[in-house]
């Protein structure tokens, strides 16, 4: 810090701004003060000066109207103005300071005598204003064209208003005054801005030498000279920041010490196999760097009668300490009933414990004995259990522990807490290490026995999901099955029908009616003509064959009517079959396939069970190109679905009290996909069912197996395309979609 300018560090491409420092900004305020007083100084003076230069103006135009008015009263008596314009050329020439003397009557007649003449004029009202007070200005009197003083003052006689007393006074000298008046100032404020600007900069570095020095100091810490001091001895706040600083310093000196006592420690203990062999060296560098008269450690360790004792276990000590370890009574310590309890429940929750003597009870000051002034203890954990405590004595005088300490001396004591958990880990190792093939070869068969019993356990449901399989085969098969001897059942119902009417029809034909006509013609075949013309039955005989003819027509219709529904019926029985041989023969290869024809087809081979549930079908098949896929898996999964739909439908409680209906939906949805959609208003599906539906073996049928959907599925995968479901939640219907491409990648 100091007193020129300085650079402030920028970003780049930013214009480096320049500031005052602390020494310039000090003299520039006093400085400024000091001009602002001269300032004020000036501007009041000047104005004062000017004024009493315009006092003695006017007491010197006062003298003169006052020696004029014993004259001008005698001329006022015998109107003989001779006597007062010798008076006024008199004063003219003895004083050259006077420009002009002019004396008016109330009636404007005026005598004006000026330095090289006098004359009478009549003047205007303005010369003879009607406020009776005598005036002063400095101002260019019109009559006379020039800059003067110039004096009024009424004149009485008599106690009446005769007239008024107009004094011209030469400026010359006022502006003479005035002039030096100013030069003298400007003189004197030159002057005094020089001194003031030099006292003021040596104030400011007087004042500022201290912060200078100060900020020195600072200098030197932050560059790591932690020994440099701010020596200063002003009396004032600044000493009293230099001592605080200097304090400051010493306090982060000594953490300095203390934490590069502390990685020391962190060195010894993490690199030493015992951390036994390096503790007394370690104990010494941090009771050293903390300037402590003693570092200890304490072991906790369980007595006979299994109370909590500690003991004293390694200790450091200054010179002119006496040493505690080798006395007995520290070597068996009891937590509990000498006035330890508050610090053992402290210490036992990982809590730092400082205390001073002279604020401990009687009973510990007599257990810590008289040298002891003030102590810090620091709970050692390992593996999160107390194992004991590290501790600091300060015998020579009352001492604070700074947060500062408290954290390094922690920080020692985790670490040290950790080299004690490793030596235990090592020894444990160590101790392992004989039984550690016994135990890899015991571990080692337990794990050959897990195999086995894995791949035995791998065996056994690799056959339980081949036997599912075959189930959910079967049963599809089953239900296929079902469908087509329902379907064929009943086509052979209209079969039936058909041939008992043919056999009803049969057995009530008139044919023999003509074997009986042609017996009869057969009798009289000899004599036909005579028999025409005599016989009574010959004459019936036309009509009867006609009549016999027109039956017969109409018997022949029924027989060729129902011999033609009979052989569409079995030619229905022979598609039936044809289609289920065809699916059971295509399955695996791709053709180019109407989906409304395969939906049309699953419906077939399911329509049993949804009339037998009085379940109504419902068709919305929009018009689709051609899709190249698999049709028995696309027949497989939709005949999935629409048992699944038809079993959902037969769920029970109000549902059955409403219609049941399946609705088949398919469409486009993209320009390269297609959708089959199977609705229901059935059961439903619980929501947090919805993403598990398809898993395997997950089912909510009492007689399911969960390997249906999951199967449906796989399926549409294979296919290039996907099966999903939506479902409002329980008692509001599913849909389930099949998505599949247009053509197979």
């Amino acid at each position: 810090m100091n007193g020129g300018a300085v650079n402030r560090t920028t970003q780049p491409g930013v214009v480096k701004r320049r500031r005052v420092g602390i020494t310039g900004r000090i003299t520039l305020l006093s400085w400024s003060v000091t001009l602002l007083t001269l300032l004020i100084f000036v501007i009041v003076i000047i104005p004062e000066q000017k004024r009493i230069f315009e006092r003695n103006l006017e007491s010197k135009a006062h003298g003169t109207a006052i020696s004029l008015q014993d004259v001008a009263a005698g001329a006022a008596v015998n109107e003989d103005y001779s006597t007062v314009v010798d008076h006024c050329m008199q004063l003219l020439k003895g004083d050259p300071a006077i420009t002009h003397i002019m004396i008016t009557r109330k009636d404007g007649f005026s005598i004006v005598a000026e330095r090289a003449s006098w004359r009478t004029e009549m003047l205007d009202k303005s010369w003879r204003p009607s406020a009776q007070t005598s005036r002063s200005a400095i101002e260019v009197v019109p009559l006379f064209k020039s800059r003067v003083f110039h004096y009024a003052q009424p004149f009485y006689y008599s106690g009446i208003e005769w007239g008024w007393v107009h004094i011209g006074l030469s400026l010359d000298a006022y502006d003479r005054s005035v002039t030096t008046v100013y030069t003298r100032t400007l003189l004197l404020a030159v002057i005094c801005v020089a001194i003031s600007l030099m006292v003021s900069t040596a104030y400011a570095r007087r004042l500022v030498r201290p912060i200078q020095t100060l900020q020195t100091a600072v200098r030197q810490v932050a560059n790591g000279d932690l020994a440099a001091r701010a020596s200063i001895h002003t009396g004032d706040e600044i000493e009293s920041l230099a001592t605080s600083f200097n304090s400051m310093t010493d306090a982060l000196r000594g953490r300095d010490q203390i934490l590069e006592s502390v990685r020391f420690a962190a060195r010894e203990l993490l690199s030493t196999e015992d951390w036994k062999k390096s503790i007394q060296e370690v104990l010494a560098k941090i009771g050293t760097a903390a300037a402590a008269s003693r570092a200890y450690i304490f072991e906790n360790h369980q007595g006979e009668n299994g109370a909590l004792l500690c003991r004293h276990r390694h200790e450091w000590v200054a010179a002119g300490v006496l040493p505690q370890i080798d006395e007995p009574a520290m070597q068996a310590v009891p937590w509990q009933g000498i006035g330890l309890e508050d610090w053992h429940a402290a210490l036992c929750e990982g809590r730092i414990v400082t205390a001073q003597r002279r604020l401990l009870s009687t009973e510990l000051q007599e257990l810590l004995g008289p040298t002891i002034r003030a102590l810090i203890l620091i709970p050692i954990l390992v593996r999160g259990n107390w194992w004991g405590f590290l501790g600091f004595d300060q015998c020579d005088h009352e001492r604070e522990w700074s947060d500062a300490e408290q954290d390094s001396f922690r920080a020692a004591g985790d670490m040290l807490g950790a080299a004690i958990e490793r030596k235990r880990t090592q020894d444990a190792l160590i101790d392992a290490k004989a039984t550690l093939e016994e135990r890899v070869e015991e571990r080692t068969r337990e794990l050959r026995g897990e195999i086995v019993a894995r791949e035995e356990a791998m065996k056994k449901l690799a056959e339980a999901q081949q036997l599912l399989m075959d189930v959910s085969r079967k049963s599809g098969m089953a239900e296929v099955a079902t469908g087509v001897l329902h379907n064929v059942g009943n086509v052979l119902n209209s079969v039936n029908v058909s041939a008992n009417l043919l056999t009803d029809s049969i057995k009530q034909s008139r044919v023999n009616k003509v074997a009986q006509l042609a017996a009869l013609l057969r009798t009289h075949e000899h004599d036909l003509p005579e028999f025409f013309k005599t016989d009574e039955r010959a004459r019936h005989v036309v009509g009867y064959v006609d009549s016999l003819a027109q039956h017969l027509d109409r018997e022949q219709a029924l027989f060729r009517k129902e011999l033609t529904e009979l052989a569409r019926n079995v030619d229905h029985i022979k598609q039936i079959i044809s289609m289920q041989q065809s699916y059971a023969r295509v399955a695996g290869v791709i053709e180019n396939l109407d989906l409304a024809i395969v939906a049309e087809d699953a419906l077939r081979l399911t329509m049993s069970g949804f009339d037998r549930e009085g379940v109504s079908i419902v068709r919305d098949f929009r018009t689709v190109p051609s899709v190249a896929t698999d049709r028995h898996k696309v027949l497989q999964i939709l005949i999935n679905l629409l048992r699944n739909a038809r079993q959902a439908s037969e769920g029970e409680g109000d549902h059955n009290q409403r219609e049941k209906f399946v609705t088949v939906k398919i469409r486009s949805v993209q320009k390269d996909r297609v959708q089959v959609q199977v609705c229901d208003n059935g059961v439903g599906i619980d929501p947090e069912h919805l993403t598990r539906i398809f898993s395997h073996g997950f089912t909510t049928k009492r007689d399911g197996h969960g390997f249906g959907l999951h199967t449906s599925a796989l399926a549409a995968k294979q296919l290039g395309g996907s099966l999903t479901v939506s479902s409002a939640g329980t008692g509001k219907g599913a849909t389930f979609t099949l998505d599949v491409p247009f053509q197979r990648e």
